[in-house]
């Protein structure tokens, strides 16, 4: 009974430890990510950053975008469009990494096939409509325009 008992604590032990690694490794990934709620919150931050560009004449431009390259500033090229995601941080279904990854470059390939290391769209596996739809709120402008 003794044996079983010490069996079944250590059990117990490895099982905590697990959980308490897997929420650290969580919390570190996403911790000093902003979230945001709603469309509103969505529209009136991408809104925001517009509106600081326009005073500047920004291109949009893979210069302008490769400046915009972690977690706390995450721009991409996607299809010849360029959206601000920073805010969709802590939100996506495969997790912030694997957005991390393509912060700053031409997200295309990554975004065609789901897969971040992606280096062309050969492989199709699409987003959902429901994605295609939440992506469009994060739209800043079209690639090389100068944003008035």
């Amino acid at each position: 009974m003794k044996k079983l008992s010490t069996i079944s604590l250590f059990i117990f032990g490895v099982v905590v430890t697990a959980i308490l690694t897997a929420s650290l490794i969580y919390y570190q990934n996403n911790k000093g990510v902003a979230q945001v709620s709603n469309s509103s919150q969505i529209s009136s931050l991408v809104q925001n950053t517009l509106n600081k560009l326009k005073s500047s004449g920004v291109i949009l431009n893979m210069t302008e975008i490769s400046k915009h390259n972690n977690a706390n500033d995450c721009w991409m090229l996607i299809n010849n469009k360029v959206y601000e995601i920073t805010s969709y941080f802590g939100k996506h279904p495969g997790g912030s990494r694997t957005m991390a990854s393509t912060c700053g470059t031409d997200a295309t390939a990554a975004y065609s096939t789901k897969d971040p290391s992606a280096q062309s769209s050969s492989s199709r596996i699409a987003h959902s409509s429901n994605a295609q739809n939440l992506l469009s709120e994060y739209y800043l402008g079209d690639f090389n325009q100068t944003v008035k």
